[in-house]
């Protein structure tokens, strides 16, 4: 297994390719050419995207990688929001407009499964938008999204935002057994016991 991130689009959003032999798992992308000329180089395809939230940042390259066969996750709560015509945590700001996209698979709390040998759970963590998820993979490592930080958190101040959620959310993350690798939506990678001992935001 390889995991490589890089940053696309225009917030700088941290996007992962979990590369398995040929396969490949593309967790929130925002650049369809750069991530799969990055895929190509290492002879892999992408065969399943997850999302972890619906803000145009993460779901900019979606509907390309749909196009091109790999299977889309997403959560029920912000896929619905995402297909609705209006109010819906895509275009809620900035003015992004992003293409639509049809989702293959719609998860919720507590969903399991697994792809490319590796197994994953799905832990809600509303907040930053109401349907925001996490992806717990092999029980080491957590693709956050927007909830959890290297010393910060996801930010409550657009449309459909919950802090309270959100804090609730974290304190779910924290109360896991033992440590993880937390790979966030931005910034660097971090764990979850340095950010229990050290992040300023939830203590």
């Amino acid at each position: 297994m390889y995991i490589e991130c890089i940053e696309t689009g225009s917030c700088e959003t941290d996007t992962y390719m979990i590369i398995e032999g040929n396969d490949a798992i593309v967790i929130d992308p925002d650049n369809y050419e750069l991530v799969n000329l990055l895929l190509a180089q290492h002879g892999a395809t992408a065969k399943y995207v997850l999302v972890t939230h619906g803000h145009f940042d993460h779901i900019g390259a979606v509907a390309r990688f749909k196009t091109s066969g790999a299977m889309v996750y997403i959560s029920q709560i912000d896929y619905d929001l995402f297909v609705k015509p209006d109010d819906n945590v895509n275009n809620g700001f900035f003015g992004e407009n992003v293409e639509s996209f049809a989702a293959d698979v719609l998860v919720g709390d507590g969903d399991k499964f697994s792809i490319c040998n590796h197994d994953f759970t799905v832990m809600a963590t509303p907040g930053h938008t109401p349907g925001g998820v996490c992806y717990i993979m092999d029980d080491n490592c957590i693709f956050s999204g927007d909830t959890l930080f290297r010393l910060s958190i996801g930010r409550t101040d657009f449309p459909l935002c919950s802090h309270a959620d959100l804090m609730l959310s974290i304190k779910r993350l924290f109360a896991l057994n033992g440590d993880y690798a937390v790979y966030p939506g931005h910034g660097k990678s971090t764990t979850l016991d340095f950010e229990r001992k050290n992040n300023p935001y939830v203590h």
